[in-house]
C-alpha cells in the first residue's frame, strides 16, 4: 500500500471520489456534497460536466435512438405523403401535450422521494460517525485502557466499513455478491498490524465468528455493548447503575439505529409499480415526440421541395398556382425549427430527470450521485487519531483515569 493512500480506499475498494478544481471562475466541486454555489449563478455552469447527469452515456444513447426514429419517420413521411397539406401534424401533437401533464407530475414526485431518501441516508451516516466520535470522547474522558478503547473503536469503525461494502454490493449482479464479500474479508484481514489501519483490520478469530452472521454491522455493536459491560464490571468505566454508563450505551443504541436507518433508506424504495409506470410513460412520451418531429420534418421538407420545383416551371401561370397552394418556405423553416427545439429539448429533459431520480435513489450504484462515504471515513479516522493524541498530551493537567 502506498504511504499516501487512504485506508478506506484499500478496504472498501474503488478509487474513491476524485477532486477537481477549475481555474478562471470560482468553481469548486469535490463530490456530490462538497461544492460552491457561486459559479452556478453564471453561464460558466454550462462548462461543468463532472458529477452531472450530462456525462451519462445512457442518456445520450437514448437520445441517439430517438433521433434515429425521427429520421426514419421523416423519410417515410417524405416518401409516402406527396402532398404536405394532407398531413396535419398538430393533431398528433395533442397527444404529447396531454402526456406532458402526467409525466411532469409523476417525475416531480419521484425526484422528491429519491432526494428525500438520499438525504436520509446521509443523515444516518453522519449520526453513525458522530456516535463513534462521542464514544471515543467518553473513553478518553474516563481514561480507559488503550487496548480496550482501541478494540471498541475498531469494532465501531468496522461496522461502518462492512455496512458500506454491503451497500456497494447492491450495484453488482447477484452472482458477484459472494466474490465481493470474500474480497472484503480478505482486505480486512490483510492490513492487520499497520499503524494507520489500527481501526480497520479484522482478526481471523473475529472473521470466523462473523462469517455466517446475517447482519454483521448490527451484530458487531452487540460486541461493543458487551465490551463496555465488561469494562464496567472491571472498573474501567462507571458501574452499570450509573448515568454515565447509560450515556455510553445510549451512544451505542444511537449508532445501531443509524445503521437501521441507512438500510431502510437503501432497501425500502419507491414501489416498483409506480417506477415502472413512470418509466413506461417517459419512454412512450419521448417516442411520440420523436414521431412528431419526424412527421414535422418530413411534411415540411415535402412542402419545401414542392415549392422549389414550382419555380422551375416555365409557365408563370402554373408557378402562381403553386404559390397559392403552398405556404411560403419561411413558414416551413419556422415550423421545422420550433418543432425541432420542442421535440428535442423536452425528451432530453424528461429522460435526464428520470435517470437523475433513478441515480439518486440508488446512490451506491452510481458514482455520480454517490454518498461521499470515503471522505467521511477519512475524516472519522483523522478525528479519532487527533483526539487520541491530544487527550494523551493535555497542556496543563494530568491525563484523567477513572480506574485507580
Amino acid at each position: 500500500m502506498a504511504p499516501d493512500q487512504d485506508a478506506h480506499e484499500v478496504l472498501i475498494g474503488g478509487d474513491g471520489e476524485q477532486d477537481f478544481e477549475l481555474e478562471g471562475e470560482d468553481v469548486y466541486v469535490i463530490d456530490t456534497m462538497t461544492y460552491h454555489t457561486r459559479f452556478l449563478k453564471t453561464w460558466y455552469v454550462f462548462t461543468i460536466l463532472k458529477h452531472t447527469i450530462w456525462t451519462h452515456k445512457a442518456l445520450w444513447h437514448m437520445m441517439g435512438r430517438l433521433l434515429i426514429l425521427s429520421i426514419v419517420v421523416a423519410a417515410l413521411t417524405y416518401t409516402f405523403f406527396p402532398d404536405a397539406e394532407h398531413l396535419d401534424v398538430s393533431k398528433f401533437r395533442e397527444i404529447t401535450n396531454l402526456l406532458n401533464i402526467f409525466v411532469g407530475l409523476m417525475l416531480s414526485f419521484f425526484l422528491a422521494e429519491s432526494v428525500k431518501r438520499w438525504s436520509s441516508c446521509v443523515d444516518a451516516f453522519v449520526l453513525l460517525f458522530n456516535s463513534i466520535r462521542n464514544l471515543s470522547m467518553q473513553f478518553l474522558a474516563l481514561g480507559v485502557d488503550d487496548d480496550r478503547m482501541n478494540l471498541a473503536l475498531r469494532y465501531c469503525v468496522l461496522t461502518s466499513v462492512i455496512l458500506i461494502n454491503d451497500l456497494k454490493k447492491m450495484a453488482l449482479k447477484a452472482e458477484d455478491h459472494a466474490g465481493a464479500e470474500d474480497a472484503m474479508w480478505e482486505r480486512l484481514m490483510s492490513v492487520q498490524g499497520t499503524p494507520e489501519m489500527k481501526y480497520f483490520h479484522l482478526t481471523r478469530r473475529e472473521y470466523e465468528l462473523l462469517q455466517h452472521v446475517r447482519d454483521v454491522p448490527g451484530t458487531m455493536w452487540v460486541w461493543v455493548a458487551t465490551l463496555i459491560g465488561r469494562m464496567a464490571a472491571d472498573g474501567d468505566v462507571p458501574a452499570m447503575n450509573t448515568p454515565i454508563y447509560g450515556r455510553i450505551l445510549d451512544l451505542c443504541q444511537r449508532a445501531q439505529d443509524s445503521l437501521r436507518r441507512v438500510r431502510t433508506a437503501m432497501f425500502v424504495r419507491t414501489p416498483f409499480t409506480y417506477v415502472h409506470t413512470l418509466a413506461t410513460l417517459v419512454h412512450v412520451t419521448n417516442i411520440l415526440f420523436a414521431v412528431a418531429l419526424g412527421l414535422t420534418i418530413g411534411s415540411s421538407m415535402e412542402g419545401i421541395v414542392h415549392y422549389a420545383k414550382s419555380w422551375w416551371l416555365e409557365d408563370a401561370e402554373k408557378r402562381n398556382a403553386a404559390d397559392n397552394l403552398l405556404s411560403l418556405p419561411s413558414d416551413f423553416f419556422t415550423t421545422m425549427i420550433v418543432e425541432s427545439l420542442k421535440c428535442i429539448v423536452a425528451p432530453t429533459l424528461y429522460q435526464a430527470f428520470f435517470m437523475l431520480g433513478c441515480s439518486v435513489s440508488c446512490p451506491f450504484a452510481d458514482p455520480a450521485s454517490a454518498v461521499p462515504v470515503h471522505r467521511m471515513l477519512t475524516s472519522l479516522r483523522l478525528d479519532l487519531n487527533d483526539s487520541d493524541r491530544l487527550a494523551k498530551n493535555p497542556p496543563l493537567w494530568e491525563v484523567p483515569r477513572f480506574k485507580k
